[in-house]
C-alpha cells in the first residue's frame, strides 16, 4: 500500500465529512473515513498530517475510531497519538514522556523530524525531554545535526539556559558553536563568558564544512583502471579532479574524468571522450571549484581547452598554448603573443596581448610555449603570472603589466622547466639539464624598483641542498613539488619522504607524486603497480584532527588537549588550525589550566622566505 500524497488525504477528509441531516455518515463517507483511519494506523504521514489538522473539530466516535486503531505496545501508542493530533490522549498514556522518548529513540530520521515539528508547533513542554530521552548525556553522541539545532532551538525557546550551557560544554565544538549562538550574552556565566564568545562569533556552517571536508584516513586509495593519471585538488579542498586514460583496443587512449570527494572517499563520473588525437597521453586538468578544464593535444601540437564541469564545451580551436594554472579568477594560460584567460561560464579564451611577449614573436624568437622550454606559475590572491621562457623570467600582473623580468646567465640551458612562487618578490625554478645530466635549482629575488638576482643555486637533486622540512608548509606550485619528491631519473618518490602513507594492498609499489594541498597536509600520488593503477591520497595529520574536532567534549579527556596542541602545529591549513585552538580553549576551560595557543595568522601566500641560503648567496 503506497503513501497518499497529501492532496489525496485532504480529499478523503473532504469525502469523510460529508453528513446526512441527521449527523450521521452516508456510505461514500464511512468508506472514505474507514480509509483514512486504516492510513493513520499504518503510519502514513500524509493521513496523519490531514487527521491531526482536524483534530479539535473530531466528534467523539471519530476519536474512538481512532484510539481504536492505535498500536497496541505504549511507546508506539504515544507516537501515534502525537501524530494524529491527541495530544490529551498521549499525556493521559504518558504522563512523564518516558513512552515518547523510547519510542523517538527507535524511530526512523523522517518520523524522528515529525514527532519534533508536531510537538513544538502544540508547544508541548515535554518535547526536550522526549529528543533528549531524560538526563541521559551519552545521547548527545548518537544525535543527528538535525537533532541537536532542534534541541538547541527548544531549550532556547523554553529558556532552560543552565541545559543550554551544559549542553554547549558537552558538544564536538562544530556543534557547540551552533549552540552558543543561542546563547543571550546575559547568560554568559563570568568564568565561561570568554570561551562561550569565542564560540559564537565562530560560523558553524563553515567550521562544520572545514570538519567534513577532512580525510577519515590516513592514506585512501582508488583504482582508476586507466594511465596518465592527473590529478587537481579544488580551491575548498573538498576534493580532488583525476584525468586519466582507458586504451580502447586498436582505437586511442579514451579520457575519463572523475572527483573524489576527500571527506567520504566517494567518487563521481564527470566525462567519458576521445583525444583530439589516437597518440595523446598528456594528463593536464585543472579544478576550479565550479569548473573543471582539462587540456587536449593534437596532432600537430597544438592545445585546446575543454571543460568537462558542470557542462562540455571546447574553448576555442587548438592553438599553441601552455599548461593551466589557477588565476585570481579562472584559469590562465601562456599563448605566444601573451596571456590567456579561462573566465567562468565563458565559451572561448579571452587573450591579452603583452608587447613584450609579441615583440619577441614578430623577431622570431621566444615564439614556442611547448611544456619543453616554457612553464608559469601564479598566486591567485595576488594577481601575479610568473613565465619561464627563452631563458627569461618573467612577472606580471594579470592586466598585463611586466612587474619583473629577468635573463637567466647561470651555467647553460635546460629543458622541462618547472617555476613557483615563494612569495610576491621570490621565485624557484627547477630545469633539467642534458649536461651534466642533473637537475638545476634556482632561487630568483626580485626589488620593488624590478631589479632581480639570484639569491641561491644548486645542482643536484633538490633535497640535497634543501631538505623536505624546509619545504613543508610552503604553498608551491604542483610543477615543482614533484621535483623535491619525485626522483629526477625514474620519478619516483623517494620512500623515505616523511609524508607517505604504505599501502598493504600492493607489496612495495611505485608511487609518482602528481601534486600536494597547499602546504603539504595532503599529497596524491599514483601507484604505478601492476594492475589498474590507482590514485593514492596521503594525510599523516588531519585524520586526527578530524577525529578530534568530531568527538564529544563530554568524551574527551586531558589526554585529548595534550595531542590538540601536539597536532596543530603539524598542520599548515589554516582553517583546520583554528579550528584546533578553538578545540584546546574549550578543552582547556573543561579540564582546568592556561594554555598557550599558537598564533592564528596565515601560513604566507607564496610561502615562507627564510629558504636557508648556502655559499652562493645571502638571505635578502
Amino acid at each position: 500500500m503506497g503513501r497518499l500524497t497529501d492532496e489525496a488525504a485532504r480529499q478523503l477528509v473532504r469525502r469523510a465529512d460529508g453528513r446526512r441531516a441527521n449527523g450521521s455518515r452516508g456510505l461514500r463517507a464511512r468508506r472514505a473515513w474507514r480509509r483514512l483511519v486504516l492510513r493513520c494506523a499504518s503510519g502514513d504521514p500524509a493521513a496523519q498530517d490531514a487527521v491531526r489538522a482536524e483534530a479539535g473539530e473530531l466528534p467523539g466516535p471519530d476519536v474512538l475510531d481512532l484510539l481504536a486503531a492505535a498500536p497496541a505496545e505504549p511507546a508506539d501508542r504515544a507516537a501515534y497519538l502525537t501524530l494524529i493530533g491527541q495530544g490529551a490522549q498521549r499525556q493521559a498514556l504518558d504522563p512523564d514522556g518516558s513512552f515518547l522518548a523510547l519510542a523517538y529513540r527507535a524511530a526512523a530520521p523522517e518520523v524522528r523530524e515529525r514527532l519534533r515539528t508536531v510537538m513544538a508547533a502544540e508547544g508541548d513542554a515535554d518535547v526536550i525531554r522526549v529528543v533528549v530521552s531524560g538526563d541521559q548525556r551519552d545521547r548527545i553522541a548518537e544525535m543527528s545535526e538535525g537533532e541537536l539545532d532542534y534541541l538547541g532551538h527548544q531549550l532556547a525557546e523554553h529558556r532552560r539556559w543552565d541545559e543550554l550551557r551544559r549542553l554547549i560544554r558537552d558538544l564536538p565544538v562544530p556543534k557547540a558553536v551552533a549552540a552558543a549562538q543561542l546563547l543571550p550574552v546575559e547568560e554568559y556565566p563570568e568564568n565561561d563568558a570568554a570561551l562561550l564568545s569565542m564560540l559564537a562569533e565562530r560560523s558553524a556552517r563553515q567550521l562544520l564544512a572545514t570538519v567534513e571536508r577532512l580525510p577519515a584516513t590516513r592514506l585512501i586509495t582508488h583504482a582508476t583502471g586507466g594511465s596518465y593519471l592527473g590529478a587537481s585538488l579544488s580551491p575548498d579542498l573538498s576534493e580532488v579532479a583525476l584525468r586519466y586514460g582507458i586504451w580502447k583496443r586498436g582505437q586511442h587512449n579514451e579520457i575519463h574524468v572523475e572527483t573524489l570527494r576527500i571527506g567520504t572517499g566517494e567518487t563521481t563520473h564527470r566525462f567519458r571522450g576521445d583525444p583530439l588525437t589516437d597518440v595523446d597521453s598528456g594528463n593536464s586538468i585543472l579544478h576550479l571549484g565550479d569548473e573543471i578544464l582539462i587540456r587536449l593535444e593534437d596532432e600537430d601540437h597544438r592545445f585546446q581547452i575543454v571543460r568537462v564541469a558542470p557542462d562540455l564545451r571546447a574553448l576555442g580551436s587548438p592553438s599553441a598554448l601552455s599548461d593551466m594554472r589557477r588565476s585570481s579568477g579562472g584559469a590562465v594560460l601562456v599563448c605566444p603573443t601573451g596571456l590567456a584567460f579561462v573566465d567562468p561560464g565563458a565559451h572561448t579564451l579571452r587573450r591579452l596581448e603583452i608587447p613584450r611577449f609579441k615583440n619577441r614573436v614578430d623577431s622570431l624568437i621566444g615564439a614556442s610555449v611547448s611544456d619543453a622550454s616554457c612553464t608559469l606559475t601564479t598566486l591567485p590572491e595576488d594577481r601575479l603570472v610568473a613565465v619561464y621562457r627563452t631563458e627569461r623570467i618573467t612577472v606580471v600582473n594579470e592586466d598585463g603589466t611586466v612587474l619583473h623580468e629577468t635573463r637567466r646567465n647561470g651555467p647553460g640551458s635546460g629543458f622541462s622547466p618547472a617555476l613557483s612562487f615563494l612569495s610576491p618578490d621570490s621565485l624557484v625554478l627547477h630545469i633539467n639539464k642534458h649536461f651534466p645530466p642533473k637537475g638545476l635549482t634556482e632561487i630568483w629575488k626580485f626589488t620593488s624598483t624590478g631589479a632581480s638576482r639570484r639569491a641561491d643555486w644548486h645542482t643536484g637533486a633538490i633535497p640535497d641542498r634543501w631538505p623536505y622540512e624546509e619545504w613543508q608548509g610552503k604553498q608551491l606550485d604542483d610543477s615543482f613539488v614533484t621535483r623535491i619528491y619525485n626522483n629526477a631519473d625514474a620519478h619516483r618518490v623517494d620512500p623515505l619522504a616523511p609524508w607517505i602513507q604504505h599501502s598493504t594492498e600492493v607489496a612495495s609499489p611505485v608511487v609518482r607524486l602528481l601534486g600536494r594541498s597547499p602546504g603539504g597536509d595532503m599529497y596524491f600520488t599514483e601507484a604505478l603497480a601492476s594492475g589498474p593503477q590507482r590514485l593514492e591520497v596521503h594525510s599523516p595529520y588531519l585524520p586526527d584532527a578530524r577525529a578530534l574536532l568530531e568527538r564529544p567534549l563530554l568524551h574527551s579527556t586531558p589526554a585529548d588537549l595534550r595531542r590538540v596542541l601536539e597536532l596543530r602545529p603539524k598542520i599548515s591549513d589554516l582553517a583546520v588550525r583554528e579550528a584546533l585552538d578553538l578545540l584546546a580553549a574549550a578543552l582547556s576551560e573543561r579540564f582546568g589550566g592556561d594554555i598557550a595557543l599558537g598564533s592564528t595568522t596565515a601560513v604566507p601566500r607564496g610561502g615562507p622566505t627564510d629558504i636557508a641560503l648556502g655559499e652562493h648567496g645571502t638571505a635578502g
